[in-house]
């Protein structure tokens, strides 16, 4: 007879924002058996936006989140390129790539070091799961020569936050990487200097010596940081933890990492410059790559807010995109942000000011249905291996070399080879390798781009703006990667005002809650079946659920803000909430 457990976090600690589970655990069968995610906190950038001049967006979208701020300026400038009808010249998309790398090396080691790595700690180990700490101390660590740590149990010390060597590193690169992303972006968080039509920033030889200096601190520790963590990984999928977060491979991403040469920012060029891009867009369904077509990636994008605090809406502004392809009620460009607050805790009805992304396979490939997707590093890695667009892609697997690399403090002078294959399952583990490997990746293509942009100084072909005159009227949506997985933005421009602009975030996409056929979120699909691995007691402490939601790395300011339900007036009062690092 099943004997059922139910438990609230509320708030989630260690994660940026305001989200909360809802689970209910079988303690006869050891497995979580129900959950729903939630969002507390409402966002109203959407409406703060409407009337605005749409090059605002860039600098105001920016303080949805003071973690991944970046990409939010970079989706939004592509989104105003495309709406201004303006291409930036190839070293200032050069200078925008660096921006983003910079930020997505930092929120790697933020993410996969400083935020899940202590769920696999010392001190958490020992309270919740004590045989892992027991097998950890006579567990060699094959990779000792690169990372330095005898055992497994070693490698845990070192992820205890605030003593851990591991940890504390991680934190000391991560502030590498903001001043990285400050030298081109002015500051961070909130970089400055993107623009629509390039980048407010002249570059010298020194700038890019600097960022190649600050650049050979990621690439020596990547090699350290990715081998300590794939032991640890493997080791705890060998205590038994391979059904933990497990869901269908079900991934989306939008790619990113521009080629200079091939981003136009225009509409009829989207599905050829995505194709360039050094990080691979995509859908996969059930395993299988399905499209790599940028165009078809954004068409297929779908809202939905049967389970959401807010209204539902029946118009369209956007029958046609510019190339002719039928445009949905429920695609961004058509959706209009109406919140509506109902009581909290009613599963059958709405229960989050989160809405419920999903994506509509329109050209019929699979089922012509729509699919629960999940964003993250393992999508894009995903993506990557079997798109075959990079040199780097094998089918299976991405595999990269990080140069040589001498700097003080790190155990790798030399070349290190990296392989990231594609997992038999997408699971909490998977996840947080896929973030470690990210960084690695990351490191190796702005190594690369650093090259190519050197010789563009050397041709002198360093412009950085291209001249637009504004038009009345624009559609533009900007496409890319924050850490946390595929970043949409949309816009409609009408008398040269934005009319409508829309922004659907990786964090959406994962923490959605039940959609219009009542298919759970991907943290709720996570959660149901993860077997229960700590010591039960009168109450269940939800370990098991923690790691799985923090494996997706959540970042709920980029999804939810303030919504003020006591204002007398007709019109919610929105209050921004400018969140920083």
């Amino acid at each position: 007879m099943s004997q059922l457990k139910e438990i609230y976090i509320e708030p989630m600690t260690r994660i940026e924002g305001h989200l909360a589970i809802h689970a209910v655990g079988d303690v006869t069968t050891k497995k979580y058996t129900d959950a729903h995610s939630y969002a507390v906190m409402f966002r109203g950038f959407e409406i703060i936006l409407k009337g605005r001049e749409p090059a605002d967006a860039i600098w105001i979208t920016q303080r949805i989140c003071g973690v991944c701020p970046t990409p939010h300026g970079l989706a939004s400038v592509q989104c105003v390129d495309m709406t201004y009808d303006v291409t930036p010249p190839p070293f200032a998309v050069a200078l925008r790539n660096f921006t983003h790398l910079a930020e997505q090396l930092y929120d790697a080691l933020l993410g996969c070091g400083i935020l899940e790595g202590p769920d696999y700690s010392e001190p958490v180990v020992k309270k919740f799961n004590p045989d892992w700490w027991d097998k950890a101390e006579k567990t060699k660590a094959e990779n000792k020569d690169l990372h330095g740590y005898s055992t497994i149990a070693e490698i845990m010390s070192a992820l205890t936050p605030l003593s851990g060597n591991l940890w504390l590193k991680c934190l000391q690169l991560s502030k590498t990487g903001r001043k990285m992303a400050s030298l081109f972006g002015g500051k961070h968080p909130h970089v400055g200097s993107f623009i629509p039509g390039g980048i407010a920033k002249t570059v010298t030889a020194s700038d890019l010596e600097m960022f190649s200096a600050m650049l050979s601190q990621h690439i020596a520790f990547s090699k350290e940081f990715v081998s300590a963590f794939d032991d640890l990984l493997n080791f705890v999928l060998e205590m038994g933890y391979e059904e933990a977060g497990k869901r269908n491979p079900n991934l989306i991403s939008y790619g990113c990492y521009d080629d200079p040469n091939s981003y136009t920012g225009k509409y009829k060029d989207l599905s050829r410059w995505g194709d360039a891009r050094k990080v691979s867009p995509g859908v996969v369904v059930n395993g299988k790559l399905i499209t790599t077509d940028l165009v078809e990636i954004n068409i297929g994008v779908r809202e939905f807010v049967n389970h959401s605090y807010y209204e539902d809406w029946d118009f369209k502004d956007v029958e046609r995109d510019p190339l002719d392809n039928y445009v949905a009620t429920e695609h961004p460009w058509n959706k209009e942000t109406k919140p509506s607050p109902k009581e909290s805790h009613k599963w059958g009805d709405k229960y989050s000011w989160g809405t419920a992304p999903r994506w509509h396979d329109w050209k019929n490939k699979v089922d012509g249905m729509t699919h629960v997707v999940e964003a993250g590093p393992i999508s894009r890695m995903w993506t990557t291996a079997q798109a075959g667009k990079v040199k780097e892609s094998t089918g299976k697997s991405v595999k990269f070399t990080l140069p040589k690399a001498v700097v003080a403090g790190f155990r790798v002078p030399d070349e290190v080879s990296f392989e990231w294959k594609i997992p038999k399952s997408v699971n909490a583990v998977e996840r947080v390798r896929a973030r470690a490997y990210y960084h690695a990746y990351s490191a190796y293509v702005a190594y690369n781009m650093l090259l190519d942009a050197f010789e563009l100084v050397k041709k002198g072909e360093v412009k950085v703006w291209t001249e637009y005159r504004r038009p009345k009227e624009g559609l533009g949506v900007g496409l890319t990667e924050a850490m946390r997985g595929a970043l949409g933005h949309w816009c409609i421009m009408r008398d040269g005002k934005i009319y409508r602009y829309q922004v659907i975030t990786p964090s959406t996409w994962n923490e959605s809650p039940r959609d219009s056929i009542e298919r759970p979120g991907p943290y709720e699909d996570a959660i149901i079946g993860t077997p229960i691995t700590e010591q039960i007691g009168d109450e269940l402490n939800g370990i098991d659920v923690v790691r799985v939601v923090r494996s997706f790395d959540p970042c709920l300011a980029c999804s939810v803000h303030v919504y003020n339900a006591n204002d007398k007036r007709k019109t919610a009062k929105i209050i921004p909430v400018l969140t920083l690092s």
